[in-house]
């Protein structure tokens, strides 16, 4: 491995030992980002809170330029409007006063434990104690129920509100998942938090997983953050979906039965007497539900493994 201490550099302007940050919050893309929700938060969080640059990582070492070309834009006979991909760590201020730090930009291709490596002598540079992953992947829920929220780490004791997928699954990695496991192994907590966006919405910017997600980042980091223009943003959002769904017949039935397969799985979670159990020829078994997100892991892993490009699946919990 190449030496990991060269490839990030911190901001001329930046004196690492005045840092006080002691949280992280990653928001690196990985297999998709469904319902843009890691976007949504990125811009919500830079264009709300106050923010400075602290450095970057050297993406031209670690980025497949000829898999993931950045777009450019040639006005008749010039190029314009070059988009430089960048990772970026910014220091960012809580509306409490408290400073904590966002690590966001594209997945890195290439050269992955170096990455790792380098990223974990940042967070003990800086003192982190705690780095907390946000992602998103569409999923088999309907949009009028809440937003689900399923969670990982390398120690799942360091999860404060454990929300795990029901089985074990073998998939493809992303950076994200390697990292959590390389900083767990180095004794630094992280935690994963996955919002599951309705399927059928997934390309289009969805503000509900990114609150939701910004929710779950509070539980688990302890910061407060606001929501702001995402609430009415999502609300609008609801209304436009609503619209469409009107006339709709066959989408009316699609949802209909994600909402029984969702209310169905939620009450198989609800402890014995709870007075809402339903029968067990209501309920979907754990190897249903299981069968269920293979399912989807397959739909996105490309179904199988002769494909040209690799394939990338969900954070199972």
């Amino acid at each position: 491995m190449l030496d990991p201490t060269t490839l990030f550099s911190y901001d001329k302007s930046v004196d690492s030992r005045t840092l006080n940050g002691t949280t992280l919050l990653v928001t690196l893309e990985a297999f998709t980002d469904a319902g843009h929700a890691q976007e949504l938060i990125d811009d919500h969080l830079l264009e709300t809170l106050p923010h400075r640059v602290i450095g970057r990582l050297d993406l031209d070492e670690v980025f497949d330029y000829g898999s993931q070309r950045p777009e450019i834009t040639l006005e008749r006979d010039r190029f314009l409007d070059y988009e430089r991909p960048e990772i970026v760590l910014y220091e960012v201020t809580a509306p409490g006063g408290e400073p904590f730090y966002l690590l966001t930009g594209p997945e890195p291709t290439l050269e992955w434990e170096r990455v790792a490596s380098a990223l974990r002598i940042v967070i003990e540079q800086l003192g982190i104690r705690r780095t907390v992953l946000a992602q998103s992947f569409p999923a088999p829920v309907p949009h009028t129920r809440p937003m689900a929220i399923t969670t990982f780490a390398d120690d799942p004791a360091h999860i404060r509100e454990k929300r795990p997928l029901p089985a074990t699954f073998r998939m493809r990695s992303t950076f994200t998942y390697l990292l959590t496991m390389r900083l767990g192994q180095a004794g630094h907590e992280i935690v994963g938090l996955v919002a599951h966006v309705p399927q059928y919405l997934h390309e289009m910017p969805y503000p509900d997983a990114a609150i939701a997600l910004l929710r779950a980042v509070e539980q688990e980091s302890g910061l407060t953050l606001p929501v702001g223009a995402l609430g009415p943003a999502a609300q609008s959002t609801r209304e436009a979906v609503t619209e469409q769904i009107v006339g709709a017949e066959q989408l009316q039935e699609l949802i209909r039965n994600l909402e029984q397969g969702y209310d169905r799985t939620l009450l198989t979670a609800q402890p014995s007497g709870s007075g809402a159990e339903p029968s067990d020829a209501a309920m979907p078994s754990d190897e249903e539900i299981s069968a269920e997100i293979e399912k989807f892991l397959r739909d996105l892993d490309g179904g199988d493994d002769t494909g040209d490009e690799p394939g990338e699946g969900p954070a199972a919990g």
